[in-house]
């Protein structure tokens, strides 16, 4: 079990006089909940444990200030020993991008949003990672492979890049795998069923599906991978739905399995009840958004999972991401806090004024929001904008608008029209870390 993170509620003033009294602590270890302030703080072995120790208890005698620990939760830089495999994945919105961790290996399975990028490059950097021993795409779509290019551009190396031989409705030479990987003029690994990726001198990824071509839903053409190790296994799923699982139901390719990363970010038209028998995983993660998908994680799939008595981990209850350590085939998952990164900002919310062609952004926390390489989505135009060096105050807003605006604004976005008039479009605020930090919408319907 990694160190606990002793949690602190107190007064601002008391705050301010723990840290210049501690200064081991540090405003990073500070977050705001419901407008009060939050010490997070892990307790470690030597002289800072009985500092800090000694400082809880004079302001526990003095303030009658309530302490408590929460075991589930991690901080990035706690390292499990080199004898357990990492499974982690990000709290990323509706997207999927996990990093495996296998003695020296590292292997990187989809790539998030081209939006949340920075948080793909935050995760390497969290864990040490300066050398991918291969990249996955599962398939062809954008919340699986939107970060795959500028992964590519980034300069670190990567061993191989792979993908499924199989998929549909792909333009020649358009495909993401390919377009990333021939930017650094290498090419792809096409993986079919039966094909072994070895991970190390002890692991293997082996390919259980696509065995056919689904040109209905590109979902169904997912690679579906099963990683084996000593230490246990993980089920790798990508969007696989019903279909696909009746495939490789046929062809037995499931067995019992520790971990299961849940397909199709929880739909209800994914994990099977007989799949679960085939599989009996411990642990199951589903990436996904209820904001940015209402229907996910369906009720009557978290049922199934719950039927099978497997822990449950969504990742958009997580800070940053879910870690799974996996040794002698128990796997034990925290949620990872980054190091010397802020916490993720509380309050945000977003508002469109279509009229205007007008979005603001108001900041009901406790701190000043930074926007500094903060991005603004548009779902429907599919469109970024980078924003200002500029920081929202608390209670504070700041107004983004476009050459349509008629009335003032903070900053303007380029385009003549954002927010799409008509039909349904979703607004989503990130940081500079690729983390979600507020949505909404224009109203429209779906």
């Amino acid at each position: 079990m990694s160190n606990p993170i002793v949690i602190i509620p107190m007064q601002a003033a008391q705050m301010a006089a723990f840290l210049d009294e501690n200064r081991h602590v540090n405003s990073s270890h500070v977050r705001f909940e419901k407008g009060a302030p939050v010490l997070y703080y892990r307790q470690e072995e030597g002289y800072e444990v009985k500092t800090l120790t000694r400082a809880l208890a004079i302001f526990m005698l003095l303030a009658g200030i309530a302490v408590w620990t929460v075991p589930g939760l991690s901080r990035a830089d706690e390292q499990s020993p080199d004898s357990a495999a990492q499974f982690i994945a990000l709290n990323i919105g509706k997207a999927d991008c996990m990093l495996l961790l296998w003695e020296d290996q590292a292997f990187l399975i989809d790539a998030g949003y081209e939006q949340t990028y920075a948080a793909l490059k935050t995760m390497l950097s969290q864990y040490g990672v300066a050398h991918l021993n291969g990249v996955f795409l599962t398939h062809c779509h954008k919340d699986h492979y939107g970060g795959l290019l500028s992964l590519a551009q980034s300069g670190l190396p990567i061993d191989a890049w792979y993908a499924a031989e199989i998929y549909y409705d792909v333009k020649p030479g358009q495909h993401p795998a390919a377009v990333a990987a021939a930017s650094r003029g290498t090419p792809v690994t096409w993986l079919k069923a039966g094909d072994v990726v070895s991970a190390g001198s002890t692991g293997s990824f082996t390919v259980l599906g696509p065995t056919s071509v689904n040109d209905a839903n590109e979902n169904n053409n997912s690679l579906v991978l099963r990683f084996s190790c000593p230490q246990g296994s993980i089920l790798l799923t990508g969007d696989m739905k019903e279909d696909e699982e009746y495939d490789l139901l046929r062809a037995n390719a499931f067995s019992p399995t520790d971990v299961l990363k849940v397909g199709h970010h929880g739909d209800n038209k994914a994990t099977t009840l007989n799949m679960l028998r085939a599989v009996q995983p411990k642990a199951a993660l589903i990436l996904t958004s209820t904001q940015e998908e209402i229907d996910t994680p369906a009720r009557s799939t978290l049922s199934r999972l719950s039927a099978t008595g497997c822990a449950i981990y969504v990742s958009q209850e997580a800070h940053d991401a879910w870690q799974v350590t996996l040794r002698n085939g128990v796997p034990e998952v925290t949620d990872v806090y980054w190091h010397d990164v802020p916490l993720r900002a509380e309050n945000i919310s977003l508002k469109i004024d279509l009229k205007d062609d007008l979005l603001t952004i108001r900041n009901d926390g406790a701190n000043p929001l930074q926007l500094k390489d903060c991005i603004l989505y548009s779902s429907r135009g599919d469109d970024m904008l980078t924003l200002p060096d500029a920081s929202v105050p608390a209670g504070g807003t700041f107004t983004v608008g476009s050459r349509s605006t008629k009335g003032s604004s903070d900053y303007q976005w380029s385009g003549k029209k954002i927010w799409h008039q008509k039909k349904y479009d979703m607004a989503i605020l990130y940081d500079a870390f690729g983390r979600p930090l507020a949505r909404t919408d224009n109203g429209m319907p779906e």
